[in-house]
């Protein structure tokens, strides 16, 4: 009698646990107090500190390198476009036309790649192009993806591949997720939430680039979607909250780490759907001013 092979699948045995060196790790967290580690370079600035130091006044942080942050707003606030206007005045050119404080810093030679994860194609590309039109060419580094059919386990992958492993992870400048949700299976989970939000804190460290990202608010309120929202708000560098004032909208920063917080400002879109910083005043079209 002929016995036929036993076919083994792997995925049925468990993998070994991964052996942590905690006297290594012990070694390698502690923080000695006797020597200062370098500050964080900045990516992203908006306008310049109140302070001066030796008679100079340094930009003020809107974002640095390591870090993660989020862009929070209700629907049609245009916090989409408002990510348009970071990335572009980020990457400079013409763009300081459509803003002059906001300003991008130490990406030369860094990729700054913007991630769509719900718009269509043609919606997709109609976003990317804001930004060559602002900038007045195609910047080499500006990578535009559109992950609307993949599943979240997909793009949680993709993340995972393109932080730790692809060609573009020693060279990441700045990588916009829009939106931070379809991320997560549940963004209700306290336990998912926070383990996704510890990648990307993992993710900005281990590139030494910058993570931002659009999230919807809850309706009526400052808060993010979810757990989600509140996890990732607390782990993140600055939080903004974008807000429909009717014809245009107002920014202002919710927190920020290590900084102060920028003067809240106010956006518009133009005939050519390119946005911009206008010189609206909250407070004349009956909104009440942002605190």
């Amino acid at each position: 009698m002929k016995l036929s092979k036993l076919k083994i699948d792997p995925a049925n045995f468990e993998k070994e646990e991964e052996v942590i060196d905690y006297l290594q790790m012990h070694k390698a967290a502690r923080i000695h107090i006797d020597v200062e580690p370098p500050r964080p370079p900045l990516a992203i600035s908006i306008g310049l500190d109140d302070r001066e130091y030796k008679g100079v006044r340094y930009p003020r942080k809107f974002a640095s390198m390591g870090n993660i942050s989020v862009i929070m707003g209700e629907e049609k606030s245009r916090k989409s476009f408002l990510r348009s206007l970071i990335i572009a005045c980020s990457i400079g050119g013409n763009a300081n036309n459509f803003s002059e404080d906001i300003k991008g810093h130490n990406l030369q030679d860094k990729y700054i790649i913007d991630l769509d994860t719900e718009q269509a194609p043609y919606d997709c590309w109609l976003n990317a192009i804001r930004i060559p039109e602002m900038v007045g060419a195609v910047p080499d580094n500006y990578l535009y993806l559109g992950l609307r059919d993949k599943s979240k386990k997909e793009i949680r992958g993709y993340l995972e591949w393109l932080f730790m492993e692809s060609e573009f992870r020693n060279k990441l400048g700045i990588t916009c997720i829009d939106g931070y949700v379809d991320c997560v299976d549940d963004f209700n989970s306290l336990t998912e939430s926070d383990d996704f939000t510890r990648k990307l804190m993992k993710y900005s460290a281990v590139s030494k680039s910058h993570i931002t990202g659009v999230l919807h608010l809850n309706p009526g309120s400052d808060k993010g979607r979810g757990h989600f929202g509140t996890i990732l708000a607390q782990k993140s560098e600055m939080v903004a909250i974008c807000k429909d004032e009717g014809d245009f909208s107002s920014v202002r920063c919710k927190r920020i780490r290590g900084g102060k917080k920028f003067d809240e400002f106010t956006i518009r879109v133009d005939d050519n759907w390119l946005p911009f910083v206008s010189d609206d005043e909250i407070g004349l079209t009956g909104n009440p001013k942002l605190i």
